[in-house]
């Protein structure tokens, strides 16, 4: 069991970093390494899928609130909005998660992919080009809501991914779309994790010390490592330029897409 803790510290300092910097959850890194790591402590395979994703959003509660914290004391969150956003994602990610939970990941990674990919490369081209800004009103916040909570239980992330493009795309600056987007996502992350908490509680396989799908020596590792690194991530947010922050954001969402799609 300290093996993985140890590992899981490792994990938990790059995880951290990033949901700090770009208002992501941290699941881009800890979904895919989890799901390398897991094996090798006897993780049996028909559950290995679900334990990644139910320890990832476990991981974003801690992550992705240390990273609000530092926000909302840099002025980059936006309340309003994320008082309309965040119930959304948690019912959505919530009632998405006891169905995905079940299903074969192969397909649905693929189209997550696509998806992010997609997104990157619209966040690239916005560079050179002055998008039209839509309107920012309750209804697409609603909807934006629904659809982001479905896929983020896809692939065990805080949303951020989505969350802080749509946000920017509908006029709100950067920094302060990440900073929303912390909020939203430790919030998501706790309604992620109590859903696959709840669809994997009387699973025969799962091995000891879990919660459910949640493997808490993991969880324990990632988030004591976390917590201090998402700080200092969000705090270099808040300092760096907005371009230079779109740019590192598309082209860690690209790397993302693609060692998804090789997976």
């Amino acid at each position: 069991m300290w093996e993985i803790i140890i590992v899981c510290l490792a994990i938990g300092v790059f995880a951290g970093f990033i949901a700090g910097l770009l208002g992501l959850g941290g699941g881009t890194v800890v979904v895919p390494t989890l799901y390398y790591v897991l094996p090798y402590i006897g993780i049996h395979e028909d559950i290995l899928m679900p334990v990644a994703l139910g320890t990832s959003f476990a991981t974003i509660v801690v992550s992705t609130m240390s990273a609000a914290q530092q926000h909302h004391k840099n002025g980059n969150v936006d309340w309003k909005t994320a008082k309309t956003l965040a119930p959304t994602l948690m019912i959505s990610v919530f009632i998405a998660g006891l169905f995905v939970s079940g299903l074969p990941k192969a397909h649905l990674t693929k189209m997550f992919a696509v998806i992010v990919i997609y997104l990157a490369v619209k966040m690239l081209i916005s560079l050179k080009t002055t998008p039209k800004v839509k309107p920012l009103t309750t209804k697409s916040t609603v909807i934006a809501g629904g659809v982001i909570g479905a896929v983020s239980s896809m692939a065990g992330v805080g949303g951020g991914a989505f969350v802080v493009p749509f946000l920017n795309g509908r006029g709100m600056a950067l920094k302060r779309a990440i900073g929303t987007s912390s909020i939203c996502g430790s919030l998501l992350g706790l309604a992620g994790a109590l859903s696959f908490i709840s669809s994997g509680w009387h699973n025969p396989l799962l091995p000891e010390y879990s919660l459910g799908y949640v493997y808490l020596p993991a969880l324990l590792g990632i988030t004591i490592s976390s917590y201090f690194t998402s700080k200092i991530g969000a705090n270099l947010a808040n300092k760096l330029p907005v371009s230079v922050l779109k740019r590192i954001f598309a082209v860690f969402l690209i790397f993302v897409g693609l060692s998804m799609l090789v997976k």
